[in-house]
């Protein structure tokens, strides 16, 4: 497994090394278009749709507090339809292509449709290890306005670059947003609170149930009603002409330390940029070299003996956990293995989430489906949902294998009696956790073999 652990590490300082100065070209492009109004629309090829879907909750459900919720849809069951792409996209949305194995149809098609739609392009797929990379090269000829290939013949490894390449993504994109002018376009003549998305601007004058906010030089005059005791210096986030909350400016600097200050000039800021995705490119790599791995050799074969002895495995997380557990799963089943997700139920999650609680809904499917001779797996980034705590207490103890997958200090699960086996990622940004916790499931089901 150290070799495993080497093989990423190459992979990933390859890549980023390479495509840093892209990455943050296609950030800015994104920040452009979210900006005029447009929607991420992500889609994955086969075994990439649960990252499609992890795209989807990042931007949606911003995790950094005062950080604006940016419009992202992952379309339903079968996002390769292209009647379902021309139902759904606007000219001016963002399309967003993942798959993990190269010349893939279904990756190549969705960007062709996309592109012939009016959409930002953006791919993200794989190349043949050892071969020349470049835009053609085993991709059946994909294009797109930001082609990004990933030369690597494992799909584990593809996947796990690609979901730091899309987090990166989205953390620039709020940094593009701090920085005033560069993401708006013919800023003097715009409305300030007239796009699709919420925006963050300075009191420069308060009247009564109305104000005047500023932003890049734009003045315009928004209502006050939903905000208590708005004065002169205070920072709102206003949408359609009208303040929603008072929000305190929160700096980009522990996303990206070295980016302070107001850039004025978009070369330095992209420089800055290019530099600080290498820096998060390290930072994950120095976080995989801590993995215990003979801990996770233990647990892998643990789960593989419940498995050769017909027990299956069932994942389960919220948010972006939740399509982790989707993708362990899935890696599951491609190896022959039975295994299902719990919240690939939505009808019965938000049934017991309604009538019960939210903090009951794995436990209950659990005590529905689990089998002594199981795999319960819990994947969270803090370790403490309760839903997640209330879940492994209900299969500690019953004769299922219980496995926690954390980050942070493991957090609440840390403390669940009986827990079989914790793994904790040592940090407290949640993009570098999840990057993580991916090689963790992915190690877990090649100690299966």
């Amino acid at each position: 497994m150290i070799d495993r652990i080497t093989e990423r590490e190459t992979a990933v300082r390859s890549f980023f090394e390479k495509e840093s100065g892209a990455l943050a070209q296609a950030c800015l492009a994104m920040a452009k278009a979210f900006t005029r109004g447009g929607t991420l629309i992500p889609f994955g090829a086969g075994a990439a749709a649960t990252d499609a879907a992890h795209a989807v909750v990042e931007f949606m459900h911003p995790v950094i507090v005062g950080k604006r919720a940016l419009p992202a849809i992952a379309p339903g069951n079968d996002p390769t339809s292209h009647s379902t792409l021309a139902r759904l996209a606007r000219p001016g949305d963002i399309a967003l292509a993942l798959a993990h194995h190269p010349g893939d149809p279904a990756f190549s098609g969705f960007l062709d449709q996309a592109r012939a739609l009016g959409l930002l392009t953006i791919g993200f797929t794989a190349a043949p290890a050892g071969g020349p990379v470049d835009a053609g090269q085993g991709t059946e000829a994909a294009e797109a306005d930001h082609l990004f290939l990933v030369a690597n013949d494992d799909p584990a490894v593809v996947q796990e670059v690609q979901e730091t390449a899309y987090h990166v993504l989205w953390e620039l994109v709020h940094v593009f947003f701090d920085q005033p002018g560069l993401a708006e376009e013919d800023a003097t003549d715009a409305c300030i609170t007239c796009g699709d998305v919420a925006v963050t601007a300075e009191v420069i004058e308060a009247r009564g149930t109305s104000a005047v906010i500023e932003k890049d030089g734009t003045r315009e005059q928004v209502a006050t009603e939903l905000v208590e005791d708005v004065r002169v210096g205070d920072n709102l986030l206003c949408h359609a002409g009208v303040a929603l909350e008072k929000v305190d400016p929160e700096p980009t600097g522990f996303l990206y330390p070295f980016l302070s200050g107001t850039k004025t000039d978009l070369d330095d800021l992209l420089a800055e940029v290019e530099s600080s995705t290498l820096q998060k490119a390290e930072q994950v790599i120095g976080l995989r070299s801590r993995i215990d791995l003979e801990a996770v050799a233990r647990c892998g074969a643990a789960i593989r003996e419940r498995l050769d002895a017909g027990g299956r495995l069932i994942a389960f997380g919220n948010g972006g956990s939740a399509t982790d557990a989707q993708d362990l799963a899935a890696d599951a089943l491609a190896r022959g293995w039975p295994a299902i997700a719990l919240g690939n139920d939505p009808a019965t999650v938000t049934a017991v989430a309604n009538d019960v609680g939210f903090e009951q809904v794995f436990a209950r499917q659990l005590a529905a489906l689990a089998r002594p001779g199981d795999i319960a797996v819990a994947i969270s980034t803090s370790g403490g949902s309760a839903n997640l705590i209330a879940a492994m207490e209900e299969a500690s103890g019953s004769g299922i294998l219980t496995v926690a997958i954390a980050g942070h200090d493991g957090g609440r699960l840390a403390g669940v009696a009986g827990l079989d086996h914790l793994f904790v990622v040592p940090d407290d940004h949640i993009p570098r956790i999840q990057e993580v916790q991916a090689t963790i499931c992915h190690l877990l089901l090649e100690g299966t073999r």
